[in-house]
């Protein structure tokens, strides 16, 4: 859960959401296309916060089997950047590695 602090267009980023989770924590989301919610509004964790760009792909694209690698093209990307006050935050700690 997390309160809005900023939602919108920022320079060259595409559409940008600043969270704030609490304990002096910002989360940067840059690189959606929509981006749900208002500045101030407290959401839950789990919400929706947004939605991934794309080329508007018909569903026989979307759903074409990964096992073909041959087509390999570039993806839509979100950035993530963790803050606390004004220092970065690595979150690889933040993330249990798991073996399959």
């Amino acid at each position: 859960a997390g309160t809005i602090r900023y939602r919108g267009p920022l320079l060259d980023y595409g559409n940008v959401m600043i969270l704030e989770p609490g304990s002096g924590y910002l989360i940067v989301l840059a690189g959606l296309a929509v981006v749900y919610g208002e500045v101030g509004e407290v959401i839950g964790s789990g919400a929706p916060l947004g939605l991934m760009g794309g080329a508007g792909q018909e569903q026989a694209e979307f759903l074409a089997n990964t096992n073909d690698l041959s087509g390999i093209r570039e993806t839509e990307t979100v950035y993530i950047e963790i803050r606390k006050g004004d220092k970065l935050v690595d979150p690889a700690t933040w993330f249990a590695a798991t073996k399959d």
